[in-house]
């Protein structure tokens, strides 16, 4: 029986999602849009639904799936195995970025696509195709879509080479209006029960949508676009101070696609005020700049078909800032000027020095034996089955490149404070996040503040933002280690690491551990059996000690000898 899809035009709460969507749709040349937002949200019945409203109207029109654990023969392409064994003939076979071109391709949870998927499929964005070679056989394959991701910010960010290949983006969130949630379970439970009798009840409206978008791909290419309007790009662009063109060229072209959505020949300013918070919101350095407006949307400009009304929030802004509870109140520490940076990915132990952290450089981490399981190369096995008779199993000769993410955990308790030594150490973090910038790393810290500990920021390869959440870092309380081991156990479970991710945890602290969870247990030695229990795992661990007393305890010696980790005075 053939999969029923929920139509597009019933799907109420995610007018901004479903107008960029058509944007595209119109001009796929925009190259698509990515959807951040609460799970549960209906972000991938959006999206599929796409399918259902096309397929009338354009019957080439493909809708393709990407799924994050994807291998490269899928993504690429591979000799047809099929034809390989019944016919001893050796055929291409196309991969999902040629059978999405000319229409979407789709990745949920997109935040969570491997380094070697990402840099893929950027090549084939960038060219509009790629050369396929295996086994002697070579073609182009054609690769012109429009990307469509979704994620949920929580579980992590984007790169942002791939980011910025989002044409648009849309902050999708869950409905507070009551009507607008009841009539969302109306539509789901209907469906649900007859998905065929639901169907026919908004194929009125499918047709109305389908048309209407026909009419606009017609029109698109007659709508004219004043002077007026390439200047109001430039300077808007140039005010939200965005890399490169992209944003610019964009702001025309979803403005052109938007003035043919609405039935008008020519391109006006509120076109483009209507459309710059999806260009902007996830490329914007700046979203608030002095005497230019482009992100609040002009009165009476939406549409009366829908009750669409402009994204509101910049997609660029989702850090987990950490604030202070009861009635202590939140500090923000000046950052100390440092040449002293951490060298990241150490070979060997590092020696205690006073000088700075001086670890090994980043190149000198040796992926353990263990770390990188073997992958069969089944193409080879059976092509090696079928010509000599004979079953043999044959690994993949390409191993995939270990990457690094880097866990800070910094005490920011009462007796840190008082001697200044954590704007010491945010000093040292923000000069090594400097060195490491634009490299495969993701950074996250977490504080231990009032006896607890906070997540400042989950993993993320924008050095600024993590650096911007530390600013807002609160100080004073005790230190709870164990809390601060919960939290970073925490981060590694929310972000699914592979087996060839690297990760390592940077301990900032004086040794001064005085609260836990439990009442019975000495609060070092809850840590110390927390530790053991679910954080082994961390390629490698450093405690920093930060000390700064005339006379030393050398707590924090102590507890590196304890955690078994590598041990640097700050």
């Amino acid at each position: 029986m053939k999969h029923k899809t929920f139509p597009f035009s019933a799907i109420v709460g995610q007018d901004d999602f479903k107008r960029c969507l058509i944007l595209n749709l119109i001009d796929r040349s925009i190259g698509g849009v990515l959807a951040l937002g609460d799970k549960g949200t209906g972000k991938t019945t959006t999206v599929r639904a796409i399918s259902h409203l096309m397929q009338p109207i354009a019957s080439d029109f493909r809708l393709v799936n990407l799924p994050i654990g994807a291998s490269e023969d899928r993504v690429l392409g591979s000799v047809d195995l099929e034809k390989l064994v019944n016919d001893k003939t050796q055929v291409l076979q196309k991969g999902l970025l040629a059978q999405a071109h000319q229409g979407m391709l789709y990745i949920d949870e997109v935040n969570l696509l491997s380094d070697y998927l990402i840099d893929i499929l950027l090549d084939a964005a960038a060219t509009g195709g790629y050369h396929l070679e295996r086994e002697g056989l070579s073609g182009w394959q054609e690769s012109q879509f429009a990307l469509v991701g979704t994620m949920n910010p929580e579980e992590g960010e984007l790169r942002p080479q791939l980011l910025d290949r989002f044409g648009l983006s849309v902050q999708v969130a869950t409905p507070q209006d009551l009507e607008i949630r009841k009539t969302i379970l109306r539509h789901r439970l209907a469906f649900d029960q007859d998905p065929t009798a639901f169907q026919a009840r908004f194929a009125k409206e499918e047709q109305v949508l389908q048309s209407r978008i026909l009419q606009a791909k017609q029109a698109l290419s007659d709508i004219e676009i004043p002077e007026a309007c390439y200047d109001w790009a430039s300077r808007t662009c140039q005010a939200h101070e965005v890399e490169g063109l992209r944003a610019d060229i964009l702001l025309l072209k979803t403005a052109k696609a938007y003035a043919a959505w609405q039935g008008d020949t020519v391109v006006a300013e509120k076109h483009l005020q209507a459309i710059a918070p999806f260009v902007l919101g996830h490329r914007s350095k700046n979203p608030n700049p002095p005497n230019t407006p482009p992100s609040t949307p002009p009165e009476n400009n939406s549409e009366p078909e829908s009750n669409e009304s402009p994204a509101q929030n910049n997609a660029s802004n989702h850090s987990n800032t950490s604030t202070s509870t009861g009635n202590n109140q939140t500090q923000t520490f000046e950052q100390v000027n440092t040449t002293q940076t951490m060298q990241l990915r150490p070979q060997k132990k590092a020696k205690s020095s006073r000088k700075g952290l001086k670890l090994p450089k980043a190149n000198a981490l040796q992926t353990s034996k263990n770390q990188i399981s073997t992958r069969v190369d089944t193409y080879q096995t059976l092509r090696h089955y079928t010509l000599r008779g004979e079953f043999k199993l044959i690994p993949s000769s390409k191993e995939a490149k270990a990457k690094l993410w880097v866990y800070f955990l910094i005490d920011s308790s009462g007796s840190m404070a008082r001697k200044k030594q954590i704007s010491y150490t945010k000093g040292i973090i923000a000069q090594t996040l400097k060195n490491y910038q634009g490299q495969r790393i993701r950074f996250a810290a977490v504080a231990l503040v009032q006896g607890q500990a906070k997540i400042c920021h989950s993993l993320t390869q924008h050095p600024q933002v993590l650096l911007n959440a530390l600013e807002q870092l609160p100080t004073g309380g005790k230190t709870n280690l164990i809390a601060g081991f919960q939290q970073v156990h925490q981060l590694i479970k929310n972000n699914r690491p592979s087996t060839q991710i690297q990760q390592q945890l940077y301990i900032f602290t004086d040794g001064r551990i005085n609260s836990g969870n439990q009442s019975q247990l000495n609060p070092t030695e809850q840590a110390i059996q927390y530790y053991r229990a679910f954080l082994r795992s961390l390629n490698y661990t450093l405690v920093i000690d930060t000390e700064s007393s005339f006379i030393k305890l050398g707590k924090a010696q102590t507890l590196a000898n304890q955690l078994g980790s590598d041990y640097q005075v700050l």
